[in-house]
């Protein structure tokens, strides 16, 4: 994934920035069962001067623990850590463990280009009002609908100031430690009740700068299934219905699970 994203991101307008004082940023991946795709990103994200990278792994049984631990370095750059099974418990043990300014929750799917940190760290040293955003969504694909897919979520996300987990959610840790974290009961739509409480706050940003998703969802599942059953868990979330019973709902029809 990492390689086409890459070529992908190669075609995206850049913008030129002065990195002269140091930074640093903690990035939060949740894992569960990603040994597939986990030294990869290891390889992509060490690479990072400025960011310390925090494994924070569900009880994988598939040797993503292994290999994460095969990758942990001495000087603490790379870690692992353990919680229950929920991506929100599981975020929030990585946040307990992290030591930058500022959290990064990034997918274990999604790719995180080298150009959109480093404008992330100009932009957090030149904006000391931001508090919290994410970054642009992209699809590592290149069939056509998926282009509508970052359409409407570029929409979804400036107008609504909506971003979800799969644009990687970046906030200072004092902000974040102030609001309580993530809600440990949301099985399902814990990224979204974490952006409607940082909402309420002043400083939030969507910032242009991509991250890009993999499609394997989407290509497991169909396209169109996919995208409406999504749909249709947000319609039912913004109904009143419980993130359990939605989580159980997710899990029961999806053929993949993050």
């Amino acid at each position: 994934m990492q390689a086409t994203a890459a070529h992908t991101a190669a075609r995206e307008d850049r913008i030129l920035i002065n990195n002269n004082q140091p930074a640093f940023v903690s990035i939060v991946v949740p894992t569960l069962n990603e040994a597939a795709n986990v030294c990869g990103l290891v390889q992509s994200l060490r690479k990072y001067p400025e960011a310390e990278i925090i494994f924070a792994d569900g009880g994988s049984c598939d040797g993503t623990k292994r290999a994460i631990e095969g990758h942990c370095t001495g000087d603490g750059k790379i870690r692992l850590v353990h919680a229950p099974c929920s991506r929100a418990r599981q975020m929030n043990e990585g946040a307990k463990a992290a030591r930058g300014a500022w959290l990064i929750f990034l997918h274990a799917d999604t790719f995180l280009p080298p150009f959109s940190l480093q404008n992330f760290l100009c932009f957090v040293r030149t904006h000391p009002q931001l508090a919290a955003g994410a970054f642009t969504f992209r699809v590592d694909h290149a069939r056509w609908v998926y282009r509508y897919l970052e359409f409407y979520v570029g929409v979804r996300s400036r107008w609504l100031k909506l971003p979800y987990g799969d644009q990687a959610i970046f906030v200072k840790r004092n902000v974040f430690e102030e609001i309580g974290g993530y809600r440990d009961d949301f099985s399902l739509m814990e990224d979204v009740e974490l952006v409607r409480r940082l909402n309420k706050r002043n400083g939030f940003a969507i910032l242009k700068f991509p991250v890009y998703t993999s499609a394997r969802r989407f290509e497991a599942d169909g396209y169109f299934r996919r995208t409406c059953g999504n749909l249709y868990l947000q319609f039912l979330y913004a109904l009143g219905v419980p993130p359990q019973k939605l989580a159980e709902r997710y899990w029961k029809k999806t053929t993949t699970r993050a």
